[in-house]
């Protein structure tokens, strides 16, 4: 009975709904994913659940055929060059950030464990639910599910540790600016002109509804998988490049399927991905991934630290704010943006300079967690991904 897509599909979104109710009182601290994680990780083992309860609402079979493709290419058009290149320091020190963070989850984390473990565990730290599947449907694909799952053990817990570190380096950091009443730009972001690529019209307002947005969106994604096809690039890649060109371009739509009215139903669905993965695990299973995942995010969290801090050291930024901006791929949108709002409130200042010291914060940490969550976890999944599996 229990495998009857009425009632899978009914369980799950009210554990889907009681996630996002704890992660509003927690303050994200405890996300949706984490707790349907948890939940169905449990039920699987102990066999309250069946194990193809997900499975049979038919939801991960249009996830996998087509729709993490449409949701990379959604993000795509989410990126604007301009403004990228106007916070051009945040996005060097958070790539810097990245960097460090590779090389140590890489080496160390190979020494320690072996190299699926740290390899499956560098797309998700770096940043967002899209590289893990990445990596889970890698992982699947070569019949080693586990490791999909220890990717998403790891997705799911790395807020536990950005979250408090993050607000702690941005307090640290606005301490002294609110005790010297400093509320200017450390540094002045020069505009930097950039030429307008639109070539397409808008189209008529007939022409304007969310199927005619969505089939453009699928068309940039069949290009997409043929370029892929064509010249061994990881698709991901290829279609996440498209998609900002034919953004820029005018083709696609900012954000396009939240203007369609397709994002909320395509993201539940990706939440659903992620406890997928434990149905084929045991309790022991689980048990053994636990130190691995823990040491992982403990190493990735400071390989962003050492990284962020290093780069923003030569550009002259104070290393708390680059640290903090580095850990911005344990958060991602809207994180980056209640975690800075939460400490500045916390500060208790007047209305006016709340807003100044807000304004010097939260562009960059909004830029900062759309570099890491949505532009390069992407790009490392795509091209990790395959080659560890291979």
């Amino acid at each position: 009975m229990w495998s009857d897509p009425l009632i899978s599909i009914t369980l799950y979104l009210g554990l889907y709904a009681v996630g996002t109710v704890i992660a509003d009182k927690t303050k994200g601290l405890i996300c949706e994913a984490l707790f349907l994680c948890l939940v169905y990780a449990i039920g699987f083992a102990t066999g309250i659940i069946p194990r193809d309860s997900l499975v049979s609402t038919g939801i991960p079979g249009v996830l996998s055929a087509f729709g993490v493709m449409m949701i990379i290419v959604n993000l795509g058009t989410m990126i604007e060059l301009r403004r990228f290149l106007r916070e051009w320091r945040t996005v060097a020190i958070c790539c810097g950030g990245l960097l460090i963070m590779t090389l140590l989850c890489g080496v160390i984390g190979t020494i320690v464990y072996d190299k699926y473990y740290a390899f499956s565990a560098i797309p998700p730290l770096a940043g967002g639910v899209i590289a893990q599947q990445l990596v889970s449907e890698a992982a699947s694909n070569a019949g080693m599910p586990q490791y999909g799952a220890f990717a998403a053990l790891v997705c799911s817990f790395q807020t536990f540790i950005g979250i408090p570190l993050s607000a702690y380096l941005l307090r640290k950091h606005c301490d002294p600016i609110v005790e010297k009443k400093a509320f200017e730009m450390e540094y002045e972001a020069k505009e930097k002109r950039f030429p307008n690529l639109r070539i397409f019209r808008p189209l008529p307002k007939s022409w304007s509804d969310g199927s005619v947005m969505v089939t453009k969106l699928l068309l940039v994604t069949l290009l997409g998988s043929f370029v892929a096809s064509a010249t061994g690039i990881p698709s991901a890649v290829v279609i996440l490049v498209l998609a900002i060109l034919f953004a820029e371009l005018g083709f696609l739509e900012r954000e396009t399927l939240t203007k369609a009215g397709y994002m909320n139903f395509l993201f539940m669905g990706l939440i659903m991905l992620l406890p997928l993965d434990f149905s084929s695990l045991t309790i022991e299973s689980l048990g053994n991934m636990v130190l691995p995942m823990v040491f992982m995010i403990v190493l990735g969290a400071i390989g962003l630290i050492i990284g962020g801090a290093i780069v923003g050291f030569f550009l002259k930024i104070d290393w708390k704010l680059s640290a903090a901006l580095a850990l911005s791929a344990f958060l991602g949108y809207p994180l980056t943006e209640s975690i800075v709002r939460t400490v500045v409130r916390s500060f208790k200042l007047p209305q006016e300079e709340e807003g100044k010291l807000l304004s010097m914060v939260l562009p960059q940490m909004i830029i900062a967690g759309f570099t890491t969550v949505t532009v390069v976890s992407v790009l490392m999944a795509g091209v990790i991904a395959p080659m560890i599996f291979s």
